[in-house]
């Protein structure tokens, strides 16, 4: 059987992050508050859970939000946020892992004298590469190289005391093109903080009374950003008169608002 090279980039950007084939790291976002002409440094920590000799290589990126809160991955420097080139890696941009090695990579942000206090958050995305492939073989016998690229989210904001502020802009119920039945809602980010937060949804019969619970939803933002959530209605609902409450929490102190919508089905 004739073999064939397949190459994978798997990317990883999350709190704590692991992948068999290369490297596992955390934390996956690292923040920092101080002011103009002042450093900070923090740690990440990168495991080489492999059996082989791991070589990494560091590199910047900027990032923004889109709507629905995927990442858009951008060249460094290039957005009015990013705080790209005000880091340091240190010992170096390059190092070796060995097998069931833990490195301690020590990530320094220094904000310059002449840093535009106007825009409340900066943010920039290092990203450790697995600069020699691993190999595996597929179920019919094609040798596969994969590279592992995993993502460490830096924020920097100007002000310690910032507290979030997150409203709801919109909340709505459409059929889509496939005729299923959605629930959108709109929350912006109105503060000059980063904020996170979660949206319960419960379903509330107006005729039987039962109440139906749907899978929570998780979202990260950025100053100004909108996000939107949608919830696709199971096909199973009866017909008639409902009320959906959506119940927001957010920020570290786990501010509670609620939103709520009345539909028919």
């Amino acid at each position: 059987m004739k073999k064939f090279f397949l190459a994978i980039t798997l990317f990883f950007a999350a709190n704590t992050v692991f992948a068999q084939a290369g490297i596992s790291l955390t934390p996956g976002r690292l923040y920092y508050k101080f002011g103009k002409g002042a450093s900070g440094s923090q740690f990440v920590k990168i495991t080489n859970p492999t059996n082989k000799e791991l070589e990494i290589g560091a590199s910047f990126s900027d990032w923004s939000y889109e709507e629905d809160g995927k990442n858009q991955i951008l060249d460094a420097n290039t957005i009015s946020t990013s705080c790209s080139n005000w880091i340091q890696i240190l010992p170096s941009s390059y190092f070796i892992i060995k097998p069931g090695e833990t490195k301690e990579i020590e990530i320094i942000l220094k904000v310059p004298q002449d840093a535009d206090e106007n825009t409340p958050v900066h943010n920039s995305m290092i990203f450790f590469t697995q600069l020699n492939p691993g190999k595996t073989t597929d179920k019919n016998g094609a040798s596969i190289q994969v590279t592992v690229r995993m993502g460490v989210k830096i924020y920097h904001s100007f002000n310690k005391d910032s507290e979030a502020l997150i409203d709801f802009v919109d909340f709505l119920s459409y059929a889509d093109d496939q005729e299923n039945k959605i629930l959108e809602l709109k929350v912006e980010n109105q503060s000059k903080i980063w904020a996170d937060g979660t949206v319960k949804w419960e379903l509330f019969n107006n005729s039987t009374g039962k109440k139906t619970v749907l899978k929570e939803s998780e979202f990260y933002t950025l100053p100004g950003n909108i996000r939107s959530l949608k919830q696709i209605l199971p096909t199973d609902l009866p017909k008639g008169d409902y009320t959906v409450s959506a119940i927001l929490t957010y920020g570290e102190k786990d501010v509670i608002k609620i939103a709520e919508l009345e539909f028919s089905l």
